[in-house]
């Protein structure tokens, strides 16, 4: 989802609720018949919090985002990224090749925020990560390109839920900056480019 178009966030809704009747419905019956309510219990908690975190995010996603940015050296900007990589994504090796001299002007917690949907994207766990960096160029304006690159076999996803939301969510942050997000499945692994313009 790259566009937070009413019928797709309804559709999206209308899916978790599904799950979330169908496992509530499970449970009941579970309790009248004295099975074991074990599974139909814990897969509702877990569609309940799909639910909630999918409103959450989608009440940020509408919410208007105003940017507090800093300067920041376009390397540590790339040690940032490698860092939490290995650490909350659990990558199990993170190669960096290339760079860029200056500096990049951003809002750090809002970056750090659309950094978790790639990663979370890429999903990385157990697997390599490449971080390619190259000065780049968008719309006539200089910039830094970082590309991600994930040689783990890309999940089949749902197609919606608090994910999509995140990701949606991600690329409007990251056009904020007055950068750009492209995503580049592959059979084999993943990418996901980053364009950040440099600070004047």
């Amino acid at each position: 989802m790259n566009e937070l178009d009413s019928f797709t966030i309804i559709r999206n809704l209308e899916m978790l609720l599904d799950q979330l009747y169908f496992w509530a419905h499970r449970a009941q019956e579970s309790r009248r018949t004295a099975d074991d309510a074990g599974v139909a219990g814990r897969m509702l908690d877990a569609a309940t919090a799909n639910l909630e975190a999918f409103v959450t995010t989608l009440l940020e996603c509408f919410r208007s985002l105003e940017l507090v940015p800093i300067r920041l050296v376009v390397s540590d900007l790339v040690s940032a990224i490698a860092m939490r990589a290995r650490g909350d994504a659990g990558a199990a090796s993170v190669t960096v090749t290339g760079g860029v001299e200056g500096s990049v002007s951003v809002d750090v917690a809002q970056l750090t925020r659309a950094l978790s949907a790639i990663l979370q994207r890429l999903d990385p766990r157990g697997a390599r990560l490449h971080l390619a960096v190259a000065p780049a160029g968008h719309h006539g304006r200089p910039g830094v390109g970082i590309a991600l690159r994930s040689d783990a076999r890309p999940r089949a996803r749902a197609g919606y839920g608090a994910a999509e939301l995140e990701w949606a969510l991600a690329r409007r942050i990251v056009a904020l900056h007055g950068g750009e997000l492209e995503e580049r499945p592959a059979s084999r692994g993943a990418t996901i480019a980053l364009f950040l313009p440099m600070a004047p």
